[in-house]
C-alpha cells in the first residue's frame, strides 16, 4: 500500500518539477485500518482511509477505502472524492460525468456471478 501511494506522490509532482511535498502523514492502526494524506507546492492535495473487513476464509475480506483529492489547472481548483470497495472505484466531482445511473441498467456484481 505504501509502494502505490508513492508512486501517486511521484506521479503528481512529475508534472511540476519545481513541486515538493510539503505536509504528508500516513498512519496505520494494529487492525490495517490506514488515515494517509499529503499536500504539495503545486496546490495538489490528497487524503484518503481505508479499513480491512476479513472474509470468513483466508484471502477473503475486501478493503473499503475513501478519500480525495484536488489540484489545480489553469487557474481552477478541481476536486474529486472517491470510494473503493468491493462494487469498484466510484469517483465523484462536479467536473466528472455523473454514472450513478449505469448501476440501475447493469445491477450490482452480485447479480452477474
Amino acid at each position: 500500500m505504501k509502494t502505490v501511494l508513492l508512486l501517486c506522490l511521484a506521479a503528481a509532482v512529475v508534472a511540476d518539477k519545481s513541486a515538493r511535498i510539503v505536509n504528508y502523514q500516513y498512519g496505520i492502526e494494529e487492525d490495517g485500518a490506514y488515515e494517509a494524506r499529503y499536500q504539495t507546492t503545486n496546490d495538489i492535495e490528497s487524503s484518503d482511509s481505508g479499513i480491512s473487513y476479513p472474509g470468513e476464509v483466508p484471502e477473503a475480506g475486501n478493503y473499503v477505502r475513501t478519500g480525495s483529492y484536488s489540484y489545480t489547472w489553469e487557474g481552477k481548483t478541481y476536486t474529486v472524492t472517491w470510494t473503493a470497495d468491493e462494487n469498484g472505484f466510484h469517483p465523484s466531482g462536479d467536473h466528472l460525468p455523473d454514472f450513478s445511473h449505469t448501476r440501475e441498467h447493469i445491477g450490482s456484481i452480485d447479480d452477474h456471478l
